[in-house]
């Protein structure tokens, strides 16, 4: 039992996730309180055919007013809300009102991630940090798929099914397009630049398959030898 234990270990290590980051520099304007918005599209080829795993998604985006913004990616038929209206409440009808997402000091990016601690939406009811007026850090993709003009007691009520593993499972190639609206007369900003990382688990290579031949003719041998000492203790 502990050899294949030992076994399996490596082959999971043999078969690591493999990460392919894709960028994008529109450095738009986003038009203020136009909900034709802007859109930008990163091409992704060359992948192979492999399933995707995980998704995360960089943006730097300056000035305006972050309660105003709303942002979706879509990539093979599905979409996830990246940002929508964040700090909409049914007490805070105008969402808050820092200007932009960005790096912070050590040129670390603002990502969206399923993984993340904390949800973007509220992300002014924990810790947080700003760099010259941006929010900064890691943080989960707002996910509700609910109209930009809905009302603050909507939001408080709204469930979060369009986040990014809405992507596992299919193909990374093709096109990723992120739109991006400015849903309230206020404030305009810029997107600057955005990215998105896509996770695959490949199939076992060459080097999982030496494993998995070392490790079972380890236990054949490790089998004989048992047997032989037992064969002399009869």
């Amino acid at each position: 039992m502990k050899l294949i234990l030992i076994l399996t270990l490596s082959l999971t290590a043999a078969s690591a996730v493999r990460a392919d980051t894709f960028t994008s520099h529109p450095d738009v304007a986003v038009p203020d309180f136009d909900l034709n918005g802007v859109a930008d599209t990163i091409q992704v080829s060359g992948l192979g055919a492999n399933p995707i795993a995980d998704v995360n998604v960089s943006l730097q985006m300056a000035g305006g007013w972050n309660g105003d913004y709303y942002a979706y990616l879509w990539h093979g038929g599905q979409s996830a809300v990246l940002l929508n209206r964040v700090g909409r409440t049914g007490t805070n009808p105008d969402g808050y009102s820092n200007g932009g997402f960005g790096p912070d000091a050590l040129g670390g990016s603002f990502t969206l991630d399923d993984q993340a601690a904390a949800d973007v939406h509220r992300y002014q009811a924990g810790t947080f940090e700003l760099y010259t007026g941006k929010l900064t850090g890691t943080w989960q993709p707002d996910g509700r798929r609910l109209d930009p003009e809905a009302t603050g007691a909507e939001f408080d009520l709204a469930l979060r099914p369009a986040m990014l593993d809405v992507f596992n499972g299919l193909d990374a190639n093709g096109a990723w397009s992120l739109y991006l609206v400015d849903a309230s007369p206020g404030a305009v900003g810029r997107l600057v630049s955005w990215e998105i990382t896509v996770a695959q688990v490949p199939e076992p290579g060459s080097a999982a398959l030496a494993l998995m031949a070392t490790g079972w003719a380890t236990v054949v041998l490790r089998w004989k030898h048992r047997r032989s000492r037992l064969a002399s203790t009869d």
